[in-house]
């Protein structure tokens, strides 16, 4: 029997992965502009001053919210997918 191969476009995507205090596995966030909510995480990170960061992602979280003083690290992260077409 012959395999079919998939059809459609490969796509990629760009999500944001936010490391926090006393968690295991990062908090895994997609965005139309993840670059910038990466660069204001960093700054963040580098802040003395703590604040309550509010997310509005796309996706399948649709709302969540951290203090900026437990997050340890943030990541970009490339995810491909492909879609029907």
């Amino acid at each position: 029997m012959a395999q079919q191969q998939p059809t459609g476009t490969i796509q990629t995507k760009i999500a944001v992965l936010i490391f926090c205090k006393d968690v295991s596995t990062p908090m895994v966030l997609y965005f139309d502009n993840a670059q910038k909510v990466y660069e204001d995480l960093k700054a963040l990170i580098n802040s003395t001053e703590v604040k309550m960061v509010e997310f509005e992602p796309v996706g399948p979280i649709k709302k969540a919210a951290i203090l900026s003083s437990n997050i340890v690290g943030v990541a970009l992260q490339e995810e491909r997918y492909l879609t029907q077409g």
